[in-house]
């Protein structure tokens, strides 16, 4: 797989204590990042998006730090990063820690929200798939 950039996973854990969301920044060297720029005319006029379509590959260096979402929502912490919809994506490395995803706007890097997910790490090129918008 021809990777072109680093990117920098933002994910989201239930707190117990304090009932409110926390994050956790993961930077993933090496993935693949395809962002497709979609236009639609409606009676409202002229309406655009951006569709992000990221894959990772099985063999990055923090791949071995990857938890399942179930998994990562009881166990996982420090050093750990999972794929769940809702997460945030930052286009290369990114340093900010975050309190909620509204932060990221302040920042002038590319982001998105993970709207789907796939693990396929399987077959001649095991990767995971991430959409985004």
């Amino acid at each position: 797989m021809i990777t072109n950039m680093d990117v920098t996973v933002y994910n989201r854990k239930y707190d117990e204590t304090t009932h409110f969301d926390t994050w956790s920044r993961t930077v993933l060297h090496g993935v693949h990042v395809y962002v497709d720029h979609k236009a639609a005319v409606s009676d409202n006029g002229l309406n655009s998006a951006e569709v992000y379509k990221i894959r990772i590959p099985a063999d990055i260096p923090e791949a071995d730090q990857y938890l399942p979402p179930e998994e990562y929502a009881c166990c996982g912490g420090f050093g750990n990063w999972t794929i769940q919809n809702g997460d945030q994506i930052v286009l290369g490395e990114c340093c900010q820690e975050i309190e909620k995803p509204a932060d990221l706007k302040k920042l002038f890097q590319r982001h998105c929200k993970v709207t789907s997910w796939s693990d396929n790490r399987f077959g001649t090129l095991p990767h995971w798939r991430v959409g985004g918008e």
